[in-house]
């Protein structure tokens, strides 16, 4: 029996090396970008976003009159800056999905743009952070609910027998492994169906939910190989990182001495202001070293483990396969094929 999440293992080397080869500075300047905004980094569990939460505490008109009088501003001034704060987190969520979107249809096309596909994917972006915030209002609700229950004394958790807690802990243990493996799927699977087939985040469900149900079975393999990879790409990142960041701490303390003994000591280094120039340019050279060098692992390590979990839906089911060279085998001759419109893509799916 043919497992598709182990055979990816390979595939997904191969489209890696397609994809960030030959080395071009304009493309993986475009690439570093979207890794760093997509906001997803590699986890030894979860390679996702995080999804918004429902806070556990209700404020209202009077908690923001005692912390405006406690700051010294006005009550309006407070509940201005609030909304004006969740309106830029809200854009700053929505702009993360859709860079996020827009690197997947760089590994799809094997072409790297940014202002055509990010104009084309906003809208889907839009829908895949209501989907989001739907999951975790799910996920975050009871437990609101059954504090606020708890604080206005409707409910009283010492009063509840053993049993009953035991099945509370486990009713809310399943809830949140259900809720984290809807977000896991969808932003490992359902995703790359939106930006194949163009559609939204339920079109794409609906689609998705079929190949899942007949081979849920593959599904449960990529899970369990899913976690050795990306457990073995943090740990090789981080023996990386802290190799670099020794040497460039120890060479930046060499420089430092070196300007030291030339202003004629530590104290003379910093109590003047060119020294505390130098100090600053150095310390702004590091982080720059550091940068150069993990930024490009970064990205090797995120387009591998993207196209480790395309290449295992590509396997599972071909018609909702990815990645540019199993769409057109041309690519693997440098040709970038151009995206099948959502009328060819669902022709495609019978």
């Amino acid at each position: 029996m043919t497992w598709h999440a182990v055979d990816a293992v390979d595939d997904a080397v191969g489209a890696t090396r397609r994809f960030l080869f030959p080395f071009s500075v304009v493309r993986w300047t475009k690439l570093i970008l979207l890794v760093l905004c997509m906001g997803a980094g590699v986890s030894t569990s979860v390679s996702v976003p995080p999804v918004p939460t429902v806070e556990t505490e209700t404020v209202g008109i009077a908690d923001f009159t005692a912390l405006a009088t406690e700051v010294g501003v006005g009550t309006d001034v407070l509940i201005g800056l609030t909304v004006a704060m969740t309106v830029v987190t809200v854009l700053v969520a929505v702009v993360s999905l859709t860079l996020r979107l827009v690197f997947y249809d760089a590994l799809r096309t094997n072409d790297v743009r940014l202002r055509g596909p990010f104009k084309r994917r906003l809208r889907q972006a839009v829908g895949l952070f209501g989907f989001s915030l739907l999951v975790g209002l799910l996920l975050g609700g009871p437990f609101a609910l059954a504090a606020l229950a708890s604080e206005r004394g409707a409910v009283s958790f010492d009063a509840l027998s053993t049993g009953a807690l035991i099945g509370a802990a486990g009713v809310a243990v399943a809830l949140v492994v259900v809720g984290l493996l809807i977000v896991r799927l969808t932003y490992e699977f359902v995703v790359p169906v939106m930006v194949l087939r163009n559609d939204g985040v339920f079109a794409a469900w609906r689609r998705f939910w079929g190949t899942l149900r007949a081979s849920w079975t593959d599904f449960l393999v990529y899970l369990l190989v899913h976690f050795f990879l990306a457990l073995g790409i943090s740990i090789a990142e981080s023996v990386v990182v802290l190799f670099v960041g020794g040497i460039a701490v120890v060479l930046a303390a060499l420089v430092l001495l070196v300007a030291a003994g030339a202003f004629g000591g530590m104290t003379a280094l910093t109590g003047t202001t060119t020294g505390l120039a130098v100090i600053l340019a150095v310390v702004i050279l590091t982080l720059l070293a550091l940068l150069v060098v993990v930024l490009p692992i970064r990205l090797l390590t995120r387009t591998y483990l993207i196209a480790y979990e395309v290449s295992t839906l590509g396997g599972i089911d071909p018609n909702l396969a990815l990645l540019a060279s199993e769409i057109d085998p041309s690519v693997d001759e440098g040709v970038s094929p151009e995206p099948p419109s959502r009328e060819s893509a669902r022709d495609g799916n019978g």
